[in-house]
């Protein structure tokens, strides 16, 4: 003996809104989807004969039933992931703080390896960029100054060649 048929109750008024959602083009697909399952089902058409016109496994159907039975309408929008807990802790946040007032050029990989090796814990290169924007750090592109003047001597001897660099004209020397 099989299982027995399963039939839910879907009103009138319940039929119009899915109506409205199933012909909806801005809506996910998956919503019109399953408002089309629910119509259809309505109409007197089993889980298995959805399952065969939808191309869709049985339990599939099943669920998009149960979803409707337990959340009305709203049973049909999947819902939001629950964000991941941040690994960012005060003292992580703290250790950071710190280590940016030091004479020292930090990036982001740099800050992530300093608190795996701190604190042992993994942080990509983005949650780090993204942590830092968050705690008001901004950075900017590092560029090459020299660490002393140059010697006079060295300027003095180049400066002919510059000069003509300058008016756009190139002798090899």
């Amino acid at each position: 003996m099989g299982r027995p048929v399963r039939q839910i109750e879907i009103t009138e008024a319940d039929d119009l809104q899915l109506r409205e959602l199933e012909l909806n083009p801005y809506l996910h697909p998956k919503v019109r989807l399953r408002a089309s399952i629910l119509r259809l089902h309505r109409t007197g058409m089993t889980v298995q004969q959805l399952s065969e016109h939808f191309d869709r496994n049985h339990q599939a159907i099943h669920n998009d039933l149960t979803r409707f039975e337990q959340h009305g309408l709203a049973g049909l929008a999947d819902q939001a992931p629950q964000p991941r807990p941040t690994k960012f802790t005060p003292e992580i946040r703290q250790f950071l703080h710190e280590k940016l007032q030091e004479d020292r050029f930090w990036n982001a990989p740099l800050l992530c390896e300093a608190v795996q090796q701190h604190f042992g814990v993994s942080i990509t290169s983005r949650a780090m960029t993204n942590q830092l924007r968050a705690l008001g750090y901004t950075w900017k592109r590092a560029r090459y100054s020299p660490a002393k003047t140059l010697d006079p001597a060295v300027i003095q001897e180049h400066q002919a060649s510059i000069e003509t660099l300058k008016r756009g004209h190139w002798t090899a020397n």
